[in-house]
């Protein structure tokens, strides 16, 4: 168990659904040619063979008794990946416009905190033919330094 510090409670401490304490942000990406694959499954095999590389990926929060200290993290050595990342397809014709504006109701919706605090979005329908991801991650688990790790396991050249 590893309590958060003074700093990373607060962002639990201060959020409400009127301000969320999470980030986000938005990568758009262009399939290889002649990929017939199912892209959503293959985002998720690909976090399951890294979870590993990023703590905030399998780890979660557990409540203090009486709130007498602040939150712990615990491991969540099997963290449900069809929750954590999911699906969305734009109506068309899949402007950017509609692309901002589903991130925008994707953002402002609060991170269940019974789960490790992230969440992936594969969004499709984009007129270009791209495919989005969306990530959000909850600032309490997510610095600077985390989120290059984050960005390390998702993100590979090969």
């Amino acid at each position: 168990m590893d309590h958060l510090s003074g700093p990373d409670a607060a962002f639990l401490y201060l959020e409400t659904p009127e301000t969320p304490m999470h980030v986000g942000s938005l990568h758009i990406y262009e399939l290889p040619a002649g990929y017939t694959g199912n892209f959503v499954d293959d985002v998720r095999a690909h976090i399951a063979r890294r979870l590993h590389l990023a703590p905030v990926f399998r780890r979660k929060l557990l409540a203090m008794p009486f709130d007498l200290a602040n939150p712990v993290w615990v491991q969540d050595d099997d963290p449900d990946l069809e929750y954590h990342v999911r699906s969305d397809v734009l109506p068309k014709p899949g402007s950017r416009e509609q692309l901002d504006r589903l991130v925008g109701k994707l953002h402002s919706k609060l991170i269940d905190r019974s789960r490790p605090l992230w969440e992936l979005f594969v969004i499709d329908g984009l007129k270009s033919g791209q495919v989005a991801l969306y990530i959000k991650a909850h600032h309490a688990g997510l610095d600077g330094q985390a989120g290059v790790a984050v960005a390390k396991a998702l993100f590979d050249l090969e």
